[in-house]
């Protein structure tokens, strides 16, 4: 049976956060604590490249990145950039995330719609990666696993999407575990990330 959000305490959850805090190696902690920092020189990269401003070069990043590597998610972003910007539409170009997510990029661009909190998961991304906002906490897949599993159980079947509710308190749960810390949201978020995915040999 698999484990939900709803049937685990919230201490358990920020037992759960903590562990992979803990016993992410010091490459691990590295590579979570530079991540975003990458991912906005990549979205600041984009902003010059086509001439639009940083924050709609991250929304673009987000929109494109669900089921998406961060790699391929890159190229996705440039290509569908680079298309936008040789007036193309969006049949014309191939991405690895969903065609309604590819179209909703070049929509950003074309500044008919943007990333709201209704997709609570590409608007923090997009407030991470364009703003380094620390107040959002981008609650993937990844994340929600390590919500409901340890490091020392190895890997568990648990869900791997969340309602709106769902999603606000783990984001508060991941917040007052950054404060703890004395980190900022995302940065325990990428730890955590990389902490869990590598464990899990994925």
């Amino acid at each position: 049976m698999k484990r939900t959000i709803k049937e685990t305490t919230d201490r358990k959850i920020i037992n759960n956060l903590k562990r992979w805090i803990e016993v992410a190696t010091p490459c691990q902690r590295y590579s979570g604590l530079n991540w975003y920092n990458e991912a906005q020189d990549w979205a600041k990269y984009l902003a010059e490249i086509f001439r639009i401003d940083s924050y709609k070069a991250a929304a673009v990043i987000s929109s494109l990145s669900p089921n998406n590597k961060w790699a391929r998610n890159k190229v996705d972003a440039f290509n569908v950039c680079q298309a936008w910007k040789d007036g193309k539409a969006a049949t014309e170009v191939k991405v690895c995330t969903y065609g309604a997510n590819k179209r909703k990029a070049f929509q950003i661009l074309d500044g008919n719609t943007e990333i709201t909190a209704k997709s609570p998961k590409t608007h923090a991304f997009a407030a991470n990666v364009g703003l380094l906002a620390s107040d959002f906490i981008t609650v993937d897949k990844w994340h929600i696993r390590a919500c409901l599993c340890s490091p020392k159980e190895g890997v568990k079947d648990s869900v791997e999407s969340c309602t709106p509710a769902q999603y606000r308190r783990i984001e508060a749960l991941t917040l007052k575990l950054a404060r703890k810390y004395g980190l900022k949201g995302y940065e325990v978020q990428a730890i955590i990330w990389v902490s869990i995915k590598e464990s899990w040999g994925r």
